[in-house]
């Protein structure tokens, strides 16, 4: 477990250089409609004659009667399946466990996307596993065996640093995410989605997989993670709000995350109905007035990454001031297992 915990550490800070969300302010309307996603026991690829399929099993947490909806997605080097049900949240269920079992075609882990490439990963509810597939050359008349599953796959930062948001001749949104990968097993990941609770909110979800059982060169290599989209009035990437101005006559808008280099950071348990952390982080910045985001990343064994950003127009000139400033969030952690808390803020290790 500590080799894994150091291996996970050791990734994330590499990465560095590289969904407590701080999106843009609007008006949100509460939704009569609970999504609640499946939990997950176990899954395996099975072959049945020349098909295969994603066999997901696992327990439910009441008895309620609700059909699974199931949404299938490619994005870069993976394949993203999400399973769940819509419940209103006044419905009364009866708390017992039900088994389920669903089987979910799996034809996409087998066709090239448009750069004739295979998914590497699948994103399942949120879990990575690795698509391990076998090397032997298939012998003509023999069944080609199903691929296996890996959980050694782990979640890391995409290092973009460029925001393009561009409307389309066909009507819809183009947004294209840039930057330089460092390590050389990094798989970008990524896709864009429209809030299901909140009409013209989109979301996107981009970051990078690495096998922590893999040794890699440290390259620079740049990279284009590009995605279509609906027409959206606001956006979010990563959890970090982005300044689009739906209301500007231009087709393109582009922008700069940059990370916001911390004086100081800290973190502590503040008591409450829920377990509740408060993070303080202080900075200097220049003169322009765009806010500082500080946003939680997915967590990997209950460590978190936590971005320090602002996102800039491209191109706007900041008034060399500096200034201190000193911005706190509370932040609510997913704890999973026996593993400590631990915040990665800059190139600060805090554990609350």
């Amino acid at each position: 477990m500590y080799k894994k915990l150091l291996a996970i550490t050791l990734l994330l800070f590499t990465l560095m250089g590289m969904a407590s969300a701080q999106a843009q302010d609007g008006d949100r309307m509460a939704n009569p409609i609970r999504r609640d996603y499946h939990p997950i026991s176990s899954v395996e690829i099975v072959a049945e004659g020349d098909q295969f399929f994603l066999v997901v099993k696992g327990d439910l947490p009441d008895g309620c009667d609700f059909p699974a909806i199931i949404n299938t997605e490619r994005g870069g080097a993976g394949w993203f399946v999400d399973i769940y049900r819509e419940l209103p949240f006044d419905v009364m269920c009866p708390m017992v466990l039900v088994s389920y079992e669903e089987k979910i075609d799996a034809t996409a882990l087998f066709t090239l996307d448009e750069n004739s490439t295979l998914p590497t990963v699948i994103i399942l509810n949120g879990k990575i596993f690795g698509v391990e597939r076998a090397s032997i050359e298939p012998v003509e008349g023999a069944t080609t065996p199903p691929p296996m599953l890996s959980e050694l796959w782990v979640r890391g930062n995409l290092p973009y640093d460029t925001i393009t948001i561009q409307h389309t001749t066909e009507g819809d949104m183009r947004l294209v995410l840039a930057g330089i990968l460092t390590d050389g097993c990094a798989m970008p990941v990524y896709r864009a989605m429209m809030d299901w609770q909140n009409p013209g909110f989109m979301t996107v979800d981009a970051f990078v997989t690495i096998n922590i059982a893999a040794g890699c060169a440290q390259v620079l290599n740049p990279f284009e993670a590009e995605m279509r989209a609906p027409v959206f009035e606001s956006i979010a990437i990563n959890g970090v709000g982005v300044p689009f101005n739906p209301a500007m006559s231009v087709d393109t808008q582009v922008f700069n995350e940059e990370t916001v280099p911390i004086t100081s950071a800290s973190a502590e348990w503040v008591e409450g109905f829920a377990q509740n952390i408060r993070i303080t982080v202080s900075a200097v910045v220049n003169g322009c007035p765009q806010p500082i985001q500080i946003v939680p990343q997915p967590p990997v064994d209950n460590t978190y990454m936590v971005k320090v950003v602002r996102v800039l127009p491209a191109g706007i000139a900041c008034t060399m001031i500096a200034r201190d400033v000193t911005e706190e969030i509370m932040f609510a952690p997913v704890i999973q297992g026996d593993a400590p808390v631990m915040l990665i803020i800059g190139d600060q290790m805090i554990t609350p």
